[in-house]
């Protein structure tokens, strides 16, 4: 019986349409070597997905992808959904406690590791788990599996992969994203960010963050060529390293941008294919912005708000900046925000409330958490379709672009007044000198301390204090102010509040 009417191509589809249109366009480039085109990436991952398939592999089972980021990460990522799995990228710094308890929940058939992971599998037990190890034996017999010619048998609204991230307790939770959030959310990405098929962009985020993730699709989209770099690559050598790969995109987290901005300060960054960057994770401040733009002229600046339950929520042009620069853009074409107040009912435009998003993007929910998932995915009606309750605050306004205000948590109460981090954040990073800024909370005592790195060896406490005293009001300056000479970060690139608020001790 023909279903085709009920399915599309889902995430092979990505794949199978560029190697079609381009088979011998290079795809997949990594630091260990591995050069790959379309048509050599589509060949082995139906060469897994037949080993899949041989294995067992059901529809609906989890193979879990624990590698550096490396060119055999999408590999066997596109194998598994061919073959009708649900794959999940986990960091290749996790420690075994960490992996431990994501692998307890995802219960993974299959999980690929390499050289420098294998390592944190030692204590699991595996129980009926199939262990692959790339380089090694088990993943060369994988691929040397004659490739499945099939064509997918999913459906689009099957759970095609679930990103782990940190739930509101601290345990890990795992977002289901279905074939048709991936490619939905591919497309419209695309069409404002503009890669074209000459384009080379620069993977240096974990694969296993969801912004790194997508860029192997949207290179896909594009046609264009993806540099699987690596997040310890973001430091002196990145301007050399992006210069030798011929990076045109590079799509980053904030202490990226620090990072070039620093270096920038020293000496020309000197990358004249660079032409634009994409910021997700926390909001790029606009001094970076402004300061990225006279490092590097005509660099184009896309500004994006977004989670990992929708990808994203909203992108601001380049030729939008000028006009809406206090603004994280319009949401993607096909998809709503808009702010609802304490009691869930729409705000008037540019009044500020908890953000609502709705549209094909939206998740599935959290794997087998439907407490929280009912929490946040929310279908009020019979009628309407399932809404996605941020938790973050912000505004729209009658044109449709979104102030963002803080995440759901960032929130803090100091001395009766209600303070966004953000903010101050904000303000100090327009500080000369300054190149990142994170600002916490010591409950003990109720008192503000903001962390700092500075390309000015000499640049003093007292001056940040002094130049936030001008601009906030007093409830939001600093008790405390401290110079670091390198910010503390995340598995994912973004700045380490946990190790910092151990320093608030000192």
């Amino acid at each position: 019986m023909d279903r085709g009417w009920r399915r599309g191509g889902g995430v092979p589809g990505l794949l199978t349409a560029a190697a079609r249109a381009h088979p011998e366009a290079a795809f997949l480039g990594d630091r260990f070597g591995t050069a790959l085109t379309y048509a050599q990436t589509e060949d082995r991952a139906r060469r897994f997905a037949a080993f899949l398939r041989g294995a067992g592999l059901r529809r609906g089972d989890r193979v879990a992808i624990h590698l550096r980021n490396r060119a055999e990460l999408a590999v066997a990522l596109f194998g598994t959904s061919l073959a009708g799995g649900i794959f999940t990228v986990l960091n290749a710094k996790l420690r075994p406690k960490g992996l431990a308890a994501i692998l307890s929940q995802a219960e993974p058939s299959v999980i690929v590791v390499d050289e420098s992971t294998t390592a944190n599998l030692e204590g699991i037990d595996p129980g009926t788990t199939r262990v692959l190890v790339v380089g090694e034996d088990s993943w060369a017999s994988a691929l040397a599996e004659e490739p499945w010619n099939g064509d997918w048998e999913g459906f689009d609204m099957d759970a095609a992969c679930l990103v782990f991230t940190s739930g509101s307790t601290g345990t890990p939770r795992g977002v289901t994203l279905s074939h048709d959030n991936i490619a939905y959310v591919v497309g419209a990405i695309q069409d404002r960010l503009g890669y074209r098929p000459g384009d080379v962009v620069g993977g240096f985020l974990p694969l296993a963050f969801d912004y790194g993730l997508y860029q192997i699709f949207l290179a896909a989209q594009a046609g264009a060529t993806l540099f699987v770099g690596d997040p310890d690559l973001v430091g002196p050598r990145l301007p050399s390293i992006l210069r030798e790969a011929g990076v045109t995109v590079l799509p980053g987290v904030p202490s990226v941008y620090a990072a070039l901005i620093a270096l920038g300060r020293r000496g020309p960054l000197d990358l004249p294919r660079l032409r634009a960057i994409t910021n997700t994770g926390e909001r790029l401040p606009l001094a970076y912005i402004e300061e990225l733009r006279r490092l590097l002229p005509g660099l184009e600046v896309f500004v994006m708000y977004g989670l990992t339950e929708c990808k994203r929520v909203s992108i601001l042009l380049p030729s939008e900046f000028e006009a809406h620069s206090d603004t994280v853009g319009r949401a993607l074409a096909g998809t709503e925000a808009y702010a609802v107040d304490a009691e869930g009912r729409r705000l008037p435009p540019g009044e500020t409330g908890e953000l609502v998003v709705r549209g094909r993007h939206v998740a599935l929910g959290y794997w087998r958490a439907p407490e929280e998932t009912a929490r946040r995915f929310r279908k009020r009606a019979p009628e309407s379709a399932v809404e996605l309750f941020t938790g973050d605050s912000g505004s729209v306004d009658a044109e449709g672009f979104i102030r963002f205000s803080a995440r759901s948590d960032d929130w803090i109460k100091h001395r009766g007044h209600r303070i966004s981090p953000l903010e101050i954040e904000t303000e100090a990073c327009q500080i000369a000198g300054v190149v990142e800024a994170a600002l916490l909370q010591r409950e003990e005592d109720d008192t503000l301390h903001l962390f700092v790195t500075a390309s000015d060896s000499d640049l003093a406490p007292a001056t940040v204090q002094r130049a936030l005293g001008e601009v906030l009001e007093p409830a939001k300056i600093p008790d405390r102010v401290l110079v670091l000479s390198e910010m503390p970060k995340s598995i994912n690139g973004k700045i380490d509040r946990k190790t910092l608020a151990s320093r608030l001790a000192d």
